[in-house]
């Protein structure tokens, strides 16, 4: 049975499969912003500590034909686009890849309040089609952005354009103008700076509609407003504590535009925990849910590692892992 919102714990570390947790703990209309970087079905191991920690392979079989199937029986827009998908794609890894999202998405809409914002990570592999899910889930008039987190990393291959790039897709769950979108700024390109300086810049249009030649006020700009290409570094393997770990300052970017402090931020697949790092630091509740063992060991050492002066309270629902510090 679903928690009431009043109910959820908030600070809550949860261990097990996120669709079960989420239809079992997580209360609707009781979150205010997901953040899930879910697999991207790249076809590799991903390990840590010499042990494979998940694998990111797919494959369609009779499990996964069941849970396409549960999906087309609960009807709606949801059910023709996998339909579309199964359609276009045939019974493939990457149906078997959608049919794991789908229902995911469902209960993460559910549970989000109606002023709430999603970003779905993920990376060219998948993003054209987990769009199209979003779209049926949260409707197309509720995208907002495609946000380009642009990296470096090392080179590979001759024949193609370097692979330098991850999507994010950002939907609100509702149009309501109440949505929290506290604005980013980033500078000046040099050549508005040699001209104006850090001066907010006055333009505007005369009768006629013609421009006016820009002129700086007395006060200060807080900067351009941030656009949707975000130029953030990786962290480098050598300093990962999970695979796919993401950098803090991606995590806290997000995070402080579309939440506001003492709200509630779930990530259900949450990993190396760097979202919890950064909403526990940007003074936010979280909920994390992640179905490795080794997960949940790196997010609570990190708690630990990252707040030492400071004794964090949250729990932990699910199977009972008791944090070994070296």
């Amino acid at each position: 049975m679903v928690l009431a919102s009043s109910q959820i714990v908030k600070n809550t570390l949860y261990f097990g499969d996120n669709l079960t947790i989420l239809r079992d703990h997580i209360g609707d209309e009781s979150v205010d912003l997901v953040y899930l970087d879910p697999p991207f079905k790249s076809k590799q191991d991903y390990n840590a500590a010499n042990t494979k920690v998940f694998s990111d392979t797919w494959e369609w079989n009779a499990a996964s034909a069941a849970v396409f199937d549960e999906t087309l029986n609960r009807g709606g827009d949801v059910s023709l686009v996998m339909q579309a998908f199964r359609t276009a794609l045939g019974g493939n890894e990457m149906l078997a890849y959608l049919s794991m999202m789908a229902p995911r998405l469902v209960e993460l809409h559910r549970v989000l309040r109606p002023a709430g914002s999603i970003y779905l990570h993920c990376d060219p592999t998948a993003s054209h089609y987990l769009k199209l899910l979003l779209d049926a889930i949260f409707r197309p008039q509720n995208f907002l952005n495609e946000i380009i987190w642009h990296y470096r990393k090392w080179p590979s291959g001759k024949y193609t354009f370097q692979r330098n790039h991850d999507v994010i897709l950002f939907y609100a769950k509702s149009g309501g103008r109440e949505r929290v979108f506290n604005q980013q700024y980033m500078a000046r390109a040099a050549s508005t700076l040699k001209r104006f300086g850090t001066a907010r810049i006055i333009s505007g249009h005369d009768d006629q509609g013609l421009r006016r030649p820009s002129e700086i006020s007395d006060e200060e700009s807080e900067g351009v407003r941030m656009d949707d290409v975000w130029d953030i570094g990786r962290v480098p393997p050598v300093k990962q504590l999970y695979p796919t770990q993401k950098p803090q300052s991606l995590l806290e970017r997000i995070i402080e535009t579309s939440s506001n402090e003492g709200q509630v931020v779930l990530d259900p697949f949450c990993g190396s925990g760097t979202s919890i790092i950064a909403a526990q630091r940007l003074r936010r509740h979280w909920l994390g849910i992640d179905n490795t063992e080794l997960a949940v060991r790196v997010v609570q050492q990190r708690l630990n590692d990252s707040f030492p002066n400071q004794k964090i309270s949250y729990g932990v629902i699910g199977e009972t892992i008791p944090l070994q510090l070296s």
